[in-house]
C-alpha cells in the first residue's frame, strides 16, 4: 500500500511589473517557502494580500505549490 507524506509548500505571488519596450505586460514572481499544508485558501489569500502590500507592484495572482513524497 502506498503512503503519501507532505514535503513542502510554496506560496507564489505574481505581481504586475509594468510594460516592456514593446508594450507587453511584464510579470514578477515572488516565492515564499514553508507555507503550511493545512492553510485554507482564505488564509493564503489574506497572507498574499499582506505580503503584496509591503511592495509597490499590484498583485495579479496567487498560487500554492505543494510537493509530497510517495512511498510504495
Amino acid at each position: 500500500m502506498a503512503v503519501i507524506e507532505f514535503n513542502d509548500a510554496i506560496l507564489r505571488l505574481t505581481l504586475d511589473d509594468g510594460l516592456d519596450a514593446n508594450g507587453k505586460p511584464k510579470k514578477k514572481v515572488k516565492a515564499y517557502r514553508n507555507a503550511s499544508d493545512t492553510a485554507t485558501p482564505e488564509g493564503m489569500s489574506q497572507s498574499a494580500q499582506v505580503l503584496a502590500g509591503f511592495g509597490t507592484k499590484p498583485l495579479i495572482s496567487v498560487e500554492k505549490q505543494t510537493t509530497h513524497n510517495i512511498y510504495a
